[in-house]
């Protein structure tokens, strides 16, 4: 193409100028907005990658917080944990509403969906945060180990030193051997009722716990047996020691009763069971999405500053 003079040069040249001008405004407001200016958007994609950045922050401190207060030794170190651990959930959910607005200010489609798909998972997370914390702060296994270290060992030891009592009554007796496989029988199978109070303790399916519950009854029945066939054999001058074995067995079971109600909760197992199970799973899926929305502020980021 030729031109006659400069002036049409000149003219010619700013008008592609101008087109090219239009075209570049044109692209920029369809990726960005019609009506956002390119500092407005550099500046929201800045606050997304800093909102998006803590929310990662406090969800991880969050999840830990929650293991902690499922796998702590007491009651206040439980219930502190736990208060961490939804006060990291409480600023997720905050930081999520300002990343929301932020997305309402330069809406874009790809970033709509992400935030769309992690509100619902965040959503089921939080459902399963609220059962979890508030399982694990009521403690029953810790609560069923303590009584049975502390007063289930007292009562048996107790019911130990009355035996221990009957046995001279039978001395230089034709009753002797016998009294004294009694006794034996008696706190064999009491401290096989003890010791499985445990195994009780630490198991998280209701028909096995069934099971040891049906054990320790056996034990329960050969006790109360050794003890009935003691107190037919003993003089009556000492038929008060036997009385007080079986008011001594009678507090043993007791306690045993206790702990396995306790135990029988399985607060400490199941909340353990959901945190390392479900939990773990949900809580990986929550960030995976966070640090694929990071992932995508950051290549727009770059573009943007192109």
């Amino acid at each position: 193409m030729q031109f006659s003079n400069n002036k049409e040069r000149i003219a010619v040249l700013l008008g592609i100028g101008i087109v090219i001008t239009l075209i570049f405004f044109a692209v920029i407001s369809n990726y960005y907005g019609n009506s956002v200016s390119l500092d407005t958007t550099y500046t929201n994609i800045v606050e997304k990658r800093r909102v998006l950045a803590q929310m990662r922050i406090d969800l991880l401190r969050s999840v830990e917080m929650e293991k902690n207060a499922v796998m702590s030794l007491t009651n206040e170190e439980s219930l502190n944990f736990a208060n961490q651990s939804r006060a990291a959930s409480a600023a997720v959910e905050q930081n999520l509403k300002i990343l929301s607005s932020l997305i309402d200010a330069v809406p874009l489609q790809d970033e709509k969906k992400l935030v769309s798909e992690f509100t619902g998972c965040w959503t089921e997370l939080g459902k399963l945060d609220q059962v979890i914390l508030d399982i694990a702060v009521q403690n029953t296994n810790l609560k069923a180990a303590h009584l049975s270290k502390e007063k289930g060992a007292a009562s048996l030891q107790r019911f130990e030193q009355v035996l221990e009592q009957i046995a001279p009554s039978f001395s230089g007796t034709e009753n002797e051997n016998r009294s004294t496989r009694l006794i034996c029988q008696a706190l064999t199978a009491a401290l096989k009722i003890y010791t499985l109070h445990s195994p009780h303790i630490s198991e998280a399916n209701d028909a096995i716990m069934s099971q040891i519950e049906m054990q320790m009854k056996t034990e329960e029945n050969k006790t109360s047996n050794a003890l009935d066939e003691l107190a037919g054999i003993i003089g009556e001058e000492n038929r008060n020691s036997v009385v007080q074995a079986k008011t001594g067995f009678a507090d043993f079971l007791g306690v045993t009763a206790q702990v396995i109600e306790l135990s029988r909760q399985n607060s400490n197992v199941k909340s353990l069971e959901l945190s390392l199970g479900k939990k773990r799973a949900i809580s990986a899926q929550c960030d995976e999405i966070l640090a694929t929305f990071q992932e995508v502020v950051q290549s727009r980021n770059f573009k943007a500053r192109k």
